[in-house]
């Protein structure tokens, strides 16, 4: 049996709430990011504290880590506030470059995540 796979436009996501498993909201999906190489998804940018975008943190989420709440519109990942008080992020002028396959690897350890290219 095929199963239908399912799509959205990524402009249709961009803003889209992030909870997490308690489903406290965490944040929101500033972007998506692809690789243009194999054409998958290869993190969301989350935003997470702040207030009307001023002083907020910006996490390199990979896409792995992330699940989907259709009924509900929003995703949901493995993480609490005090985690992301924590965890290295970013600001909206210093972004990472994950072309570096050291510091994008180190990303998806910091979310238990496997990197999507092995």
């Amino acid at each position: 049996m095929n199963k239908f796979r399912r799509t959205l436009g990524a402009s249709t996501l961009i803003q889209d709430k992030v909870v997490n498993l308690a489903g406290q909201d965490v944040g929101k999906i500033e972007e998506l990011m692809i690789d243009v190489t194999t054409g998958r998804v290869a993190y969301a940018v989350m935003s997470f504290g702040g207030f009307l975008g001023i002083g907020n943190k910006l996490f390199a989420l990979p896409w792995s880590a992330v699940t989907v709440d259709e009924a509900k519109k929003r995703f949901v990942v493995n993480v609490t506030k005090e985690s992301l008080d924590e965890m290295p992020g970013f600001d909206k002028d210093h972004w990472p470059d994950l072309g570096d396959l050291e510091l994008a690897a180190g990303v998806y350890r910091q979310w238990n995540s496997t990197p999507y290219w092995t």
